[in-house]
């Protein structure tokens, strides 16, 4: 099942995005969307790092978590989530 919530520091509660993924599962930088108009950090491309507060770099738990009932937003997250790992294969066989 997918949730989608809320990523708030624990430090300093500031709201860093949203994050959308497994349930129970680690809060990645893989299904993390920045609020506003944050940057994207070098981490991002990784996709396996953790996430962190965007301001001071503290832990961050997922707050307003609920499931991601749209079938078609879940086809396309999925869909996403191919493409990527067809692109990150592409990449590594090209080096």
């Amino acid at each position: 099942m997918l949730v989608i919530g809320e990523v708030k520091c624990l430090h300093c509660g500031y709201l860093s995005g949203q994050w959308v993924g497994p349930g129970g599962a680690p809060l990645t930088m893989e299904g993390f969307r920045p609020a506003g108009r944050q940057p994207a950090t070098a981490e991002a491309a990784e996709g396996h790092a953790l996430v962190r507060c965007l301001r001071c770099a503290g832990p961050v738990f997922l707050d307003d978590a609920s499931a991601v009932r749209s079938s078609a937003r879940i086809r396309r997250i999925r869909r996403m989530r191919e493409q990527i790992a067809a692109l990150e294969d592409h990449r590594k066989r090209a080096a």
